[in-house]
């Protein structure tokens, strides 16, 4: 009896650490800060890079946040709102970094 509790523990710790294994393998990591800007009319910030996400605020054109990084597919990008400390994700399209606002567009 107590060999198979031990079995059924030790599967859900396997499928424990591959459910965290498979979340954050989706997601690159960090490889600093810079300045960023909403680059929209209203974006919303998402707690985890999926649309169905809950929502955990919105930013507005032309406020400012800090870029932290994007997802490994470069589909969402990891943000934190300068004013109100909301942090999250938002869809890479909606935000303008400093590195994309130096670079030469010709």
């Amino acid at each position: 009896m107590r060999t198979n509790a031990m079995r059924t523990v030790g599967i859900a710790g396997v499928l424990g650490a591959l459910a965290v294994g498979a979340m954050a393998s989706s997601v690159a990591a960090a490889s600093g800060e810079e300045p960023c800007r909403i680059d929209t009319d209203a974006a919303v910030i998402r707690q985890a890079p999926s649309t169905s996400a809950a929502r955990m605020g919105i930013g507005y054109r032309d406020q400012k946040c800090r870029f932290h990084g994007y997802t490994r597919d470069v589909v969402w990008a990891h943000i934190t709102m300068k004013g109100s400390g909301v942090d999250g994700w938002v869809d890479r399209h909606l935000i303008s970094t400093a590195k994309e606002e130096l670079a030469r567009t010709s």
